[in-house]
């Protein structure tokens, strides 16, 4: 066995470990949002009403789950697979650049390994992505279809992002963002941390007359303006962060929708050299 068909079985381990793990993972983030989703907007609604009791205690439907998770697994084994093909042919390019591989192929797949860690830990690296990213969209999925069946209470999502140090840019412009039920998402870039909360219609839409309390959910303008000027670079990145406080950038410009036909759309940063006029004069 050559140094070479040692590094393919250990890719090939990888990706069958990724499908096996993500794909259990995604099959438990799916009911357990499904359900908390339920609570969600049951706490939303007047306490104790009937109204509430119905959305908190209503039956789970198995079905829209089952299938939510079916297709997060076909997804997960299809990015999953390439893996090793994609990772070994980066090994062998190393090879043909001059890294022998001598009579004990495992002290030579050390050297190779060595010498193209990068590529190898690239597989690793994909793989940990590929698991976390269809883990969170089959909560999404899971959030959506349990909107669904309360969607005559709801007025929209809203697109919740991570308000912390390691929130992008685009995530945050979209934080606090109202959508429809029927509106997939939140479509955010891969691995993102982004979730959709549901938001009830108004207490007197429900026929409620009572008082209703405020939002709790936090403003991402209010957040972001209490982070120190280096947290905030952290964050936007020095040119952008400037755009921005000059007024010459607008926090609806930063996110940018890209479509792809692979996979799905997402939200991503927008390039500062995508920006027009003014702005990209600036920049």
């Amino acid at each position: 066995m050559t140094a070479l068909d040692l590094i393919r079985e250990a890719l090939e381990r990888l990706a069958s470990l990724t499908i096996r793990t993500a794909s259990a993972a995604a099959d438990e983030a799916a009911r357990v949002t499904y359900t908390a989703q339920r609570d969600l907007t049951a706490s939303q609604l007047p306490p104790g009403s009937r109204l509430q009791l119905a959305v908190r205690f209503g039956r789970a439907d198995q079905d829209p789950l089952a299938a939510i998770v079916t297709r997060t697994t076909q997804q997960i084994t299809s990015r999953a697979r390439p893996l090793s093909r994609e990772a070994t042919e980066a090994v062998r390019g190393e090879l043909v650049r001059g890294v022998a591989v001598g009579d004990n192929p495992r002290e030579a797949a050390r050297r190779m390994l060595r010498r193209v860690e990068g590529a190898f830990n690239g597989g690793l690296a994909r793989a940990a992505t590929i698991a976390r990213t269809e883990m969170l969209d089959a909560s999404r999925a899971a959030a959506d279809a349990s909107q669904a069946d309360h969607a005559d209470v709801l007025d929209g999502w809203i697109w919740n992002a991570s308000l912390d140090p390691r929130v992008c840019p685009a995530c945050l412009a979209m934080h606090g963002t109202q959508h429809p039920v029927s509106e997939a998402g939140p479509q955010g870039h891969p691995n993102c941390r982004c979730s959709r909360t549901p938001k009830t219609k108004s207490w007197a839409d429900l026929g409620f007359d009572i008082p209703e309390p405020p939002s709790l959910l936090p403003d991402a303008r209010t957040w972001f303006d209490t982070l120190t000027d280096a947290e905030q670079q952290q964050i936007m990145g020095r040119r952008r962060l400037d755009l921005l406080k000059s007024g010459n950038l607008a926090w609806q410009d930063i996110p940018q929708r890209r479509d792809n036909p692979d996979w799905r759309p997402s939200y991503q940063v927008r390039p500062l050299k995508g920006l027009s006029g003014r702005d990209a004069q600036v920049a």
